[in-house]
């Protein structure tokens, strides 16, 4: 039987309108299962405040997620709050899916967990070029193919506690120093594709199974910058198949920082941000 399943979100009062419109997909599609708000730093009293209405508690250990800032450090000049996910394998929940708050949540999320019984790590988007890794990774001898391949967005990541800990990710720091110079450095996600691919339990991402099985019903993480992608009522409606399960905004434009002409879906993102106000 499975422990205690759960969510977590990083977020700050810097995003507070991106977490609104992720919390309104969230709770209209997945109304029940535990959420926690892992703080990407101090300045987060907007966003717990926002818990009772939503129904999500806040991570409470700042000494686990000082140790979060400071492996970030390894990697950067200067603390990167995106390295707190790390701790969600610390956390309270024995199985959880992490999910960026750039993202809004168009299905029930209980399936992904299923995967779990066979796989350490279960992404939603892998085997992405240019992701993660420079070209150069490719001639470094670090990594075999399958491992840079893999090349997974960690904006969704369904793991359980354990698979990793701060510990083991400490202790991995030298491997992964040896392979800096070959990653494409924005936040994270380099490191934590590294800690995945290397940490000797089996990995796949829904991208992954949907491509190599043939199964079309295995919902999909669409990126909103992805040409041709259309919605309408708060649905992915173009492509259908998969089924959309998250809309992901990442780089390089999010709703909240650019004009609204330069903002892929912001029809869709304005729907769940204004979500509360219809209903």
């Amino acid at each position: 039987m499975p422990g205690k399943r759960g969510v977590y979100f990083v977020a700050n009062d810097r995003v507070v309108e991106l977490v609104t419109a992720f919390l309104n997909s969230f709770r209209r599609t997945n109304p029940d299962i535990p959420l926690r708000l892992i703080p990407f730093d101090a300045e987060y009293g907007r966003i717990a405040a926002l818990g009772e209405r939503y129904g999500f508690t806040v991570w409470e250990d700042e000494e686990l997620l000082a140790r979060c800032d400071e492996i970030s450090l390894s990697f950067h000049e200067h603390r990167k709050g995106h390295f707190r996910k790390l701790a969600a394998w610390e956390g309270e929940f024995d199985e959880f899916l992490y999910i960026d708050s750039d993202t809004a949540v168009l299905r029930n999320v209980d399936f992904v967990f299923d995967y779990l019984a066979d796989y350490g790590f279960v992404t939603a988007t892998s085997n992405l070029p240019g992701r993660a890794w420079k070209e150069t990774v490719k001639q470094a001898g670090k990594l075999t193919r399958q491992q840079y391949e893999y090349a997974a967005n960690t904006g969704f990541v369904t793991s359980r506690k354990g698979a990793l800990t701060l510990t083991g990710i400490t202790e991995a720091l030298p491997g992964a120093r040896e392979v800096r110079p070959h990653m494409k450095l924005g936040y994270e996600q380099p490191f934590l594709n590294y800690l995945i691919v290397t940490s000797g339990l089996p990995y796949t991402s829904l991208h992954h199974l949907r491509t190599t099985t043939g199964d079309q019903t295995i919902p999909a993480e669409v990126f909103a910058w992805t040409p041709g992608v259309q919605a309408k009522d708060g649905e992915i409606v173009h492509p259908a198949s998969p089924p959309a399960l998250t809309v992901h905004w990442t780089e390089p434009v999010k709703p909240t920082q650019a004009d609204p002409a330069e903002i892929p879906l912001y029809d869709l993102w304005c729907h769940y941000r204004d979500l509360r106000a219809l209903t």
